[in-house]
């Protein structure tokens, strides 16, 4: 197969997998963190998390250990939850500009820009009033922007009217129109005639006027 060259010629279905992957103890050993944003995401919550196991520079005896730690931790503090969600946001905003370069016309494309603007809107709300909204839904997120802010922008104009008639008009209510093939009751994607590259530049104009309505312009 000509594909996942990034790991080697050599890599194959026969392969063993390697289970201690799956524990994020044994990621911790090595020392690694995901950069967002170009920032390496152990420096972003650090303050927050120096008492957390998953701050350990290193874990000596990874065995005995392994099942301690989910992966999940709890009590960030306001400051840095804000930090966190701004460069995950950032770095979704990237792939989706990277993916409209690479595969225009893939689903796989829109999906994630719809999600970056999903984590934008939340962004935004999180920043408002401390907590994040419980739904993925673009309408009931641009809704409550545009409630908590006071947004007389003309540049603003539209985007919740856009999000409104696309939630309704395009994914139908299924908020995970492009992320699966069926929905429930029934109802499969019937999305085989849209033009993703329009999508994906309307998609862009929201990303671009939310970037610039959080004043992160010179982040991007």
């Amino acid at each position: 197969m000509n594909i996942f060259k990034n790991f080697g010629n050599e890599l194959s279905y026969k392969d063993i997998i390697q289970l201690d992957g799956a524990f994020s103890v044994a990621h911790i050993n090595y020392g690694k963190s995901p950069i967002f944003n170009g920032i390496n995401s152990k420096d972003i919550t650090k303050r927050s998390r120096k008492n957390s196991l998953s701050a350990k520079e290193k874990i000596e005896d990874v065995i005995g250990c392994i099942e301690s730690f989910d992966g999940t931790e709890k009590n960030f503090k306001k400051a840095d939850r804000i930090l966190l969600w701004e460069n995950y946001w950032l770095e979704y905003i990237i792939a989706f500009d990277k993916l409209v370069e690479i595969l225009p016309n893939s689903i796989v494309t829109i999906y994630l820009g719809r999600q970056a603007i999903e984590i934008g809107l939340k962004y935004l709300l999180l920043k408002n009033s401390g907590k994040i909204a419980k739904t993925h839904d673009l309408k009931e997120l641009a809704d409550l922007l545009y409630s908590k802010y006071i947004i007389n922008d003309d540049y603003m104009e539209y985007v919740d009217i856009f999000c409104e008639k696309y939630c309704k008009y395009i994914e139908g209510g299924n908020v995970e129109y492009f992320r699966f093939p069926e929905y429930k009751e029934n109802k499969f994607f019937a999305g085989n005639s849209l033009d993703i590259k329009w999508l994906s530049y309307n998609f862009t104009l929201i990303l671009l006027k939310l970037i610039h309505f959080a004043n992160l312009d010179d982040k991007i």
